[in-house]
């Protein structure tokens, strides 16, 4: 990842939800498109934040030009961003913790589908 280069191209102020909206362009003409890690990482040294506050929504990369644009949340409280940002988000930016998340949620949603599933048979009768 060496060979890649960063620049963000907007930064703007959500005061409602407590965070920054970043977009940043990322050049990587020789290698692959960077991880979310990396983008997560570059990001923390250049604005002097925590990395767990970091979280990328999106990464599109351009066919062939080897140029991608990202677009990143910045929390001011990483509680805050585990309240607003999309479970499918947290899994894809904690690793191992948002799988265990995602897997918490499935259990939940699975228990309330066989209870409603009790509920509905046993009514029936």
């Amino acid at each position: 990842m060496s060979e890649a280069q960063f620049n963000i191209l907007s930064l703007r102020e959500n005061k409602l939800l407590g965070r920054k909206e970043v977009l940043v362009e990322i050049l990587h003409r020789k290698s692959s498109t960077p991880t979310r890690q990396s983008v997560r990482e570059w990001l923390a040294k250049q604005l002097g934040v925590e990395v767990d506050k970091i979280f990328v929504r999106k990464i599109k990369t351009e066919y062939g030009i080897g140029k991608s644009k990202a677009e990143v949340h910045v929390y001011t409280d990483g509680a805050l961003a585990r309240v607003i940002e999309p479970l499918y988000i947290l899994a894809r930016n904690l690793g191992e913790e948002g799988k265990k998340l995602l897997e918490e949620a499935r259990k939940r949603r699975n228990e309330r589908r066989e209870k409603r599933r009790r509920k509905k048979k046993g009514g029936g009768k």
